[in-house]
């Protein structure tokens, strides 16, 4: 048996600590999911944009010697 997806956990969770109906429990669950995915996403895409910047100035470097 698989375990759950995490918001299916916490969406349990706060359901049992906050006696939530479950819509208002996964909807707010899962607001606060998409936007830690979204705010991951931003800073992958700026880790990546900076590597990117990084090996470009590495290849100007060994191109010029």
């Amino acid at each position: 048996m698989e375990p759950n997806h995490p918001i299916i956990d916490l969406t349990e969770q706060l359901m049992r600590e906050t006696d939530l109906p479950q819509a208002k429990a996964r909807a707010l669950v899962q607001r606060i999911w998409d936007a830690g995915v979204a705010e991951g996403t931003r800073r992958m895409t700026d880790d990546l944009a900076a590597a990117n910047r990084e090996t470009e100035e590495l290849r100007r470097t060994l191109d010029n010697e």
